[in-house]
């Protein structure tokens, strides 16, 4: 009679786990179906060949990459402006050519940095 109950417990547990396995796999089927599908590249769609797909991508990916340079060079000579007129400001004899000078050689630098960024992007 033990081996009857035993025989019975195990086979009780296996259906029980049978059935959970099959409701996670029909969960899982359920989950799958609602997957976003991946958004194509902005230089083309790939149509399946995978190698364009992460060519398109990172060459968007360098595109963000010009662009967070560019605006870290922006803030970077903004703070440098703003540091010399505020010295020059606080400074019983101010030399405002310095400040003037520092504005003319910081925007000259971020035009040559923005165009050799937009190159770059270009040739990639």
């Amino acid at each position: 009679m033990r081996r009857l109950f035993a025989w019975f417990y195990l086979w009780r547990n296996h259906l029980k786990h049978r059935w959970t396995f099959l409701l996670f796999s029909f969960l899982a089927m359920q989950a799958n179906a609602d997957l976003p599908t991946p958004v194509d590249p902005s230089n083309g769609s790939p149509n399946g060949n995978y190698l364009v797909f992460m060519q398109g991508w990172t060459g968007d990916a360098i595109e963000y990459i010009a662009l967070a340079i560019s605006g870290a060079g922006f803030l970077w000579v903004g703070w440098i402006l703003l540091s010399k007129f505020n010295e020059a400001r606080s400074s019983n004899d101010p030399d405002w050519g310095s400040v003037g000078l520092t504005a003319v050689i910081a925007g000259v630098l971020l035009a040559v940095v923005s165009f050799f960024l937009n190159e770059a992007v270009g040739i990639i």
